[in-house]
């Protein structure tokens, strides 16, 4: 199972801190969290930064980044600071 941990206004948006998921790619998380969480969840997620492991999948694979069993998925809303 990958583990799919939520912060801030993500974790708001879904009502809960963490699922776990069978999917097999970022992908299909994305997807299967849209269905779960709905739209006002599914709006956030086109700008969110998602780390597979404490990466950015941004260095990896984009949504095409394969997920294996045991691997950690954090979705962190927009950041800003100064």
């Amino acid at each position: 199972m990958v583990e799919v941990r939520l912060y801030a206004s993500m974790r708001a948006a879904a009502g809960e801190k963490r699922f776990f998921t069978d999917a097999s790619s970022v992908k299909e998380l994305l997807q299967q969290a849209e269905g779960r969480y709905g739209k006002e969840f599914a709006a956030r997620l086109k700008v969110a930064t998602i780390l597979v492991n404490g990466k950015n999948i941004a260095h990896l694979k984009w949504r095409r980044t394969r997920l294996q069993d045991g691997d950690v998925v954090s979705i962190f809303p927009p950041l800003a600071g100064g």
